[in-house]
């Protein structure tokens, strides 16, 4: 039997976990899958499924391989439809909504464009959350340090450097 192996991701945990279904798998499947990870049963109706390719969410009811996901895509599944998040550097904020697949990596990318940073400066940097020293990798989905609300802050901190 075919099957489909997605890396899931989910809202309040920053896990990246590989799935594996079968090759008619919907929506529905992949928050099966989520729940059996840990996704809170209570989220179950609420949850929407992302793909970090789209920018809305995948369609209830029609197989995942039907809107164009293909083994190894990454996927979340999360309440929000969107998250808005606040980008912090020196004394500029800026606020931009990014639906909750959004790597922090992309999130990143658009906050040094926004800044028009160079390309060297921002090698430089990266992003941290706000208020802490937690620097989420950047291949985790901006919806999976957050549970419970569609907002997160960041703050773009110079990366540590070791001289010798």
């Amino acid at each position: 039997m075919p099957t489909l192996s997605l890396f899931l991701q989910f809202e309040g945990s920053r896990h990246i976990e590989l799935i594996v279904l079968p090759a008619g798998a919907t929506p529905e499947d992949v928050i099966e899958a989520a729940l059996v990870l840990g996704f809170p049963e209570s989220h179950r109706h609420e949850a929407h499924v992302f793909s970090d390719q789209l920018d809305q969410p995948l369609e209830r009811g029609k197989a995942l391989c039907d809107q164009g996901r293909k083994a190894k895509d990454r996927i979340h599944v999360h309440r929000c439809r969107e998250i808005q998040v606040t980008l912090h550097f020196n004394h500029v904020t800026k606020h931009h909504a990014f639906q909750p697949a959004t790597t922090i990596d992309r999130v990143k990318r658009w906050f040094v464009e926004a800044l028009e940073m160079s390309p060297v400066d921002a090698t430089e940097h990266v992003l941290q959350l706000t208020g802490t020293s937690d620097r989420p990798d950047p291949d985790v989905h901006i919806g999976s340090p957050i549970s419970g609300h569609c907002a997160l802050n960041l703050t773009l901190v110079p990366r540590k450097r070791v001289e010798g």
